[in-house]
């Protein structure tokens, strides 16, 4: 009778990164209320100084993430930390559905071994130095990969991250495994420039700025390379200040 106790105890200790809890006994989180809060992340940087500092230059907190092993990422680390109202976090890639896309050095695939994820993002994060949260750069497929999502959310609370759902993939399982674990986790609202016309990230900031009003806050993603991202941060905060937006890195989500 003994041994068939410690034998289903083994058992349940490698169903998942820890023992099963019961909603009862979970901490309540505090009530945060939650007015016209903007929370940027700006993807895909590494590649140039000069595409971040367009960035870098707008006095607002927002959050960077960076690709790992690109040829400007260790500089574009030490940009990020030069600005105490910017935070970074690594851009992890991922495969996604589209084969003609390149997801670059140090990426997950579907075909990944979930028990090389750790050994994946610690030779990322060795890259992306100070990252303190990690976001998913395409993923399409991954995203919808539950023993892989699993993996990549419990090396993140092992390692004292977050994690950023991009909502690449309409039926991403990275919210169903974030309840399953008990783990805090975010989502993107709005991509800025998915069409890179001056109008169309125009009214995608317009849509970002509603939304924080009519939510209480937003989390929008846009691109290190697209200047017109930055000019519609650029030429309308002050007057988003003035009418009572408040610019945050994400971390503040998540405390």
């Amino acid at each position: 009778m003994l041994r068939n106790f410690f034998f289903l105890l083994l058992i349940v200790s490698l169903c998942g990164c820890h023992a099963p809890m019961h909603h009862d006994h979970l901490p309540r989180p505090s009530v945060v209320v939650r007015q016209k809060q903007i929370f940027l992340v700006i993807d895909d940087a590494g590649l140039d100084l000069n595409e971040i500092r367009q960035f870098m230059e707008i006095p607002v907190p927002m959050t960077i993430a960076v690709l790992p092993h690109l040829k400007k990422t260790r500089e574009v680390c030490v940009e990020i930390h030069r600005h105490a109202d910017k935070e970074l976090i690594l851009h992890q890639p991922m495969e996604a559905y589209d084969a003609t896309k390149k997801t670059g050095d140090g990426a997950i695939y579907d075909r990944t071994n979930p028990a090389d994820v750790v050994k994946i993002l610690d030779y990322n994060l060795a890259s992306v130095r100070g990252a303190v949260g990690i976001n998913n750069h395409m993923g399409s497929r991954v995203t919808e990969n539950e023993v892989l999502m699993d993996a990549v959310l419990c090396y993140c609370r092992a390692n004292g991250l977050y994690f950023l759902d991009s909502k690449t993939a309409y039926n991403s399982v990275v919210p169903k495994m974030a309840e399953h674990e008990h783990i805090h986790l975010e989502e993107r609202d709005v991509f800025l420039d998915i069409q890179h016309d001056r109008e169309s990230v125009r009214r995608a900031w317009g849509n970002t700025v509603a939304k924080a009003r009519e939510n209480g806050y937003v989390i929008a993603i846009g691109h290190i390379w697209s200047k017109e991202t930055a000019a519609a941060i650029r030429d309308s905060y002050q007057t988003l200040q003035n009418q009572g937006y408040t610019f945050h890195v994400l971390s503040e989500l998540y405390e």
